[in-house]
This record gives structure tokens, C-alpha cells and sequence, in this order.
């Protein structure tokens, strides 16, 4: 009896306890995939470090000409101190040689020095470059908001397509078997030969092995996408998105985006952000013919003993120096001038990349264009290719039950009906991809 309550008080505290990590389940649309995706996403965690970054180096470099405090405390025990040879006329003893030790056994001394920068042109450069270079790492950090955002975009579409694909394969297996069951049936009556039947059995193999290869895209793609999000693989993600309805919203995006504006353009931005600090490392070496002037206070005290007393007894000697130093460069061989001329070399590398860079972003927008423009005339014809298909396909397998088809007609309006159906979801995936594209290219920067 006794055993059996023990029994069930460990039955009851198992059930109550919690499973030690509950499976999650994300429902999430686009948009709402995106912004989990801009705080969870690996790459976008690493560049909002990287934009941390940048803030702390600017304040260590603000720190550099702020006032400087640092103290030494330094004790030596002379275990052996050093041994001089002193002339014995010093001692009456001419002719000899004294050795005599100096010092005492123990020293001990503290030191604290204050330093204050004056003037240093590398300084005040080295601010404005530490100010641009946070500049440039927000760019880079919207920058790899840009490709996140296609990046899980791209994936989502791919998700929804294969989807899709799996629907129309599915539902078209289920009619092909009724259809194969229904000709075998016949058959066996003697009213059709076994060509037919023989041919709808290869269609239903053929659907199982697109369905087998559907899936394993499907959990693939799931596993990518999953990655990308910032998901565990063990959690549950249900996509809740309509493929048609992105397709309506992008179109008006992209006709409420406008035109290129070069200077709205996260591209173009970066590369004169770089070009900044192109010029700034123009001006840091000009500043290195500039003298440098800084001002320091020290004070020292220390003391000396024979016997171990520094807490107890004995005097403790203090000196102070109170300093300003001025740093005047005068020749370097030709250093200084080599570097500011490689600077300069390095600046007008950077004049000719903006150039460039501006008008390959003209030619991309163009191109991005045209390819869109396509994608949209290919995605209606395939509509309607699709729609025929579907049409005839149907009407095919009425008459084929009716015997008014052969089995080869069948066959031959399946086939077409399959491949205008995956004509239309590739148009459909071709399409939100080009849109993607252009609209991550008209994007305006902050």
C-alpha cells in the first residue's frame, strides 16, 4: 500500500514539472518576420556592435586631450648593493683601494604625474575622423538592415512558392489517384485496356516524386529561413503571409518609391562617408608638421632605510616638477612629405570611386527597371497560360471519364497544366524578387 501511494506522488510531481524548453511557435507575416529578423538576426547583432564600437573609440579618443592622472609606487629591497672603489687618499690611505657600498638596504617611493594636452593638430584631426567613422558605421549598420531585409524577404517568397507548389501537386495527386483508381476499376470490367491504366499509375509516381522533393525544399527552406530569423531549428514557424497580396503590395511600393535620388542612396552615402575620412587622413599628416604642446605636474616622495621602518619612523623626502613641453618636428628625411602625398593619392582614389560609383548605381536602377517591367509582363502571361491549362486539363479528364479522350491526351494536358502552374509560381517568385531589388535600391537612407 505503501508503495503504491509513493507511486503516484512521483506520477504527480513529474506531470507537474515543466518540460525543460517548451517548443515556440512563431506566426509571423512579412513585415512582422522582418523586425524579429533586424533584432534576433546574427548579422544584424554583429553591426550593432560594430556601431558600439565606433561610439567607445570616439570616446577614448576624446579622452586622449583630457586631463591625464597617473601614479607609480615602486620598493626595492638592495639585497646586494653594488660595491665602488673609492682612492684610500680619501681615508688616509694613499696607495689603496677602499670599497665602500652607497645607499641604504630598503628604498621605497611614490610618484604622481598629471599631464594636460595643449595643442596637437593630430588630435583635433583625430576627433573629426572618430566622429565620421561613427557615421560610418551607422551607414554600414542601415546598410546591413538593407540586405537582412532582402535576405529574409527573398526567403519568405521562396517559402510561400513552394507552398503553393505542394498545394497544386497535392490536390492533383488526389484527383489522379480517384482517376487511376476509376480507370483500374474499368479495367478489371474489361471496358479500357491497361495502357491507360498504366499511364495514370506513371503520373501518380511522378506526382510522389515532385511531392518527396517539394518537402524536402519545404523543410530546407524552413530551416534557412529559421536561421536567418534568429529561431531555434526546434521551434514551430507558421508563415501567415498571402503570395498574391505581397504581389499587390510591392507594386505599389515601387510606384510610390519614385525615382533614383543619388544622394538618398545608402551606397552612395558610404562612399562619402569614406571619402571624409579619405580627406581627414589628408589633414592628419599635415598636422605632423605642426609642433605639439603639453603641460605636466609631478610630485615624488620617497624614502630610504637600513631596517624595514617605513610606516614607523623616519622622514619621507618630497620633490615636485611642474613642466610644459613642446614637441617642434624639424626633419624626417622625407617621411612626412612621402606620407602626405600618399594621402593625397589615396583621397583622389576615392573622388574617382564616387564618380564611379554613381554612375553604376544609374545603370543598376536602369537595369533593376527593365527587369522589373519584364518580371511584371511574364507573371501576367504566365496568368493566364495557367488559366487555359487548368481549363484544359479539366475538360481533358471529363471526356477521358467519359471515354471520349485517350489516356495519352490525358497525359499530355497534365503535363501542360503542371508546367504552366509552375511557370506562374516562378513568375510569381521572379517577380517579388525583382521588386526586392528595386525597392531595397530606392530605399532612402537615414
Amino acid at each position: 500500500m505503501n508503495r503504491i501511494i509513493l507511486l503516484s506522488f512521483i506520477f504527480i510531481l513529474f506531470i507537474g514539472l515543466p518540460a525543460s524548453k517548451a517548443q515556440k511557435v512563431f506566426r509571423l507575416n512579412l513585415d512582422e518576420a522582418i523586425n524579429y529578423a533586424y533584432t534576433h538576426n546574427y548579422s544584424m547583432i554583429n553591426s550593432g556592435k560594430d556601431l558600439e564600437i565606433s561610439k567607445e573609440q570616439m570616446k577614448a579618443a576624446l579622452a586622449e586631450g583630457l586631463p591625464q592622472i597617473n601614479g607609480t609606487l615602486s620598493y626595492h629591497d638592495n639585497v646586494a648593493r653594488p660595491v665602488s672603489l673609492i682612492p684610500g687618499d680619501f681615508f688616509g690611505k694613499p696607495g689603496e683601494q677602499i670599497a665602500v657600498q652607497f645607499g641604504t638596504r630598503y628604498d621605497a617611493a611614490l610618484n604622481g604625474q598629471f599631464t594636460q594636452l595643449i595643442f596637437d593638430g593630430r588630435y583635433l584631426v583625430g576627433l573629426k575622423a572618430a566622429k565620421v567613422a561613427i557615421e560610418k558605421a551607422d551607414k554600414e549598420f542601415f546598410k546591413n538592415k538593407l540586405a537582412v531585409r532582402e535576405q529574409i524577404s527573398n526567403t519568405y517568397y521562396q517559402a510561400l512558392s513552394i507552398k503553393k507548389s505542394l498545394h497544386i501537386v497535392d490536390s492533383t495527386l488526389n484527383v489522379t489517384r480517384r482517376l487511376a483508381g476509376e480507370t483500374n476499376h474499368v479495367y478489371k470490367q474489361g471496358l479500357t485496356d491497361d495502357v491507360s491504366v498504366d499511364q495514370l499509375n506513371l503520373l501518380v509516381s511522378d506526382l510522389k516524386a515532385t511531392q518527396t522533393r517539394l518537402n524536402n525544399q519545404r523543410v530546407i527552406n524552413q530551416a534557412l529561413l529559421k536561421f536567418y530569423l534568429g529561431l531555434d531549428e526546434k521551434d514551430s514557424l507558421v508563415l501567415t503571409e498571402d503570395i498574391g497580396k505581397l504581389i499587390i503590395q510591392k507594386e505599389k511600393m515601387i510606384a510610390e518609391s519614385g525615382t533614383l535620388n543619388l544622394g538618398q542612396n545608402i551606397d552612395y552615402q558610404t562612399i562619402q562617408v569614406a571619402k571624409q575620412l579619405s580627406n581627414l587622413q589628408v589633414m592628419l599628416a599635415k598636422a605632423a608638421y605642426l609642433p605639439s604642446i603639453n603641460a605636466s605636474v609631478s610630485y615624488n616622495t620617497q624614502a630610504q632605510r637600513d631596517v624595514w621602518n617605513f610606516f614607523n619612523a623616519g622622514k619621507w623626502y618630497q620633490s615636485a616638477i611642474v613642466g610644459v613641453t613642446m614637441h617642434i618636428p624639424i626633419f624626417s628625411s622625407g617621411q612626412r612629405k612621402a606620407k602626405l602625398n600618399e594621402a593625397r593619392l589615396n583621397f583622389e582614389k576615392m573622388q574617382v570611386m564616387e564618380k564611379e560609383t554613381g554612375k553604376q548605381l544609374n545603370i543598376q536602377y536602369k537595369t533593376l527597371i527593365d527587369n522589373y517591367e519584364n518580371a511584371r509582363k511574364v507573371y501576367n502571361n504566365k496568368d493566364q497560360n495557367r488559366k487555359v491549362a487548368e481549363k484544359i486539363y479539366r475538360k481533358t479528364t471529363e471526356k477521358f471519364k467519359e471515354g471520349m479522350a485517350s489516356s495519352l491526351d490525358l497525359l499530355n494536358t497534365h503535363n501542360q497544366f503542371l508546367s504552366a502552374e509552375s511557370d506562374y509560381v516562378n513568375a510569381e517568385f521572379d517577380l517579388l524578387q525583382s521588386a526586392e531589388k528595386l525597392q531595397t535600391l530606392l530605399t532612402k537612407a537615414q
